[in-house]
């Protein structure tokens, strides 16, 4: 079994005996090809403020931001179809976005037979959202060639895929507990809320009354403890005389 190179990509095509659609020359890589990000994208939830949702992507709005910590599902624009004799050798991401700190969460190769568009979760855990954007080269796939033809297609619950499966659209959407999503949006209100008990602290010191206004020593009192300031150790009563004075 050996990984076919773009010369034995293309000439596969062109026989459809493996089926690109759209197929563009130009996304064929020396030993795999780039697939397109298609639409719509599965976002997880931000915060209570912000459900689970559907984003459609096109061109007139073709961008979709992945916050730190969010999950989000994204398919292929592009169609397989697999005969018996080639699988995939495995795919996911460009490394340009695993750069960027998305981490890619798929199947570990795509079996001979299959027929549908790719699906892949992504979870951004870099420190800043990451831009995906509809119909830019975004999964790389390699095919790899059987040497001798499976018994059998893939007949799985994802066959002919055209969008997300049940599952995946249920657990990204539909999560309800707190994602790694909502930290930023935690400490900024924490954040707020320091900065609002130091605006109160410093109202209240303004509204209340100074405790030592108008206070001032009589001046004997002040002489006496000057007085003590300066009167040398030796002169001073001990711990023992002055507790047998205390009790006479």
């Amino acid at each position: 079994m050996g990984t076919l190179s773009d010369v034995q990509i293309i000439e596969l095509v062109k026989t459809r005996h493996l089926v690109i659609e759209p197929f563009d020359p130009r996304l064929v890589e020396p030993a795999s090809y780039d697939l397109r990000l298609g639409s719509p994208v599965l976002a997880s939830p931000l915060g209570p403020d912000e459900l689970g949702k559907e984003v459609e992507l096109t061109p007139e709005n073709p961008s979709y931001y992945i916050q730190t910590g969010q999950m989000v599902g994204v398919i292929s624009s592009e169609r397989l179809e697999f005969p018996l004799d080639i699988c995939s050798g495995g795919f996911g991401i460009r490394s340009e976005f695993a750069r960027r700190g998305i981490n890619a969460f798929g199947g570990v190769q795509l079996d001979p037979g299959w027929r549908g568009r790719v699906t892949v979760n992504l979870e951004n855990v870099g420190p800043e959202p990451v831009e995906i954007t509809f119909g830019e080269p975004f999964f790389t796939v390699e095919f790899q060639r059987l040497e001798k033809p499976a018994s059998r297609g893939y007949a799985g619950k994802n066959q002919n895929q055209n969008s997300f499966p049940d599952e995946q659209i249920a657990f990204i959407i539909n999560a309800r507990t707190t994602s790694l999503a909502e930290i930023p949006t935690l400490r900024l209100g924490i954040a707020r809320l320091n900065a609002l008990i130091v605006e109160l602290m410093e109202e209240l010191d303004e509204r209340l009354p100074d405790v030592d206004a108008g206070l001032e020593l009589k001046p004997s009192f002040e002489r006496r403890l000057l007085k003590s300031v300066n009167t040398p150790r030796d002169a001073l009563l001990s711990h023992d005389e002055a507790w047998q004075r205390f009790n006479r």
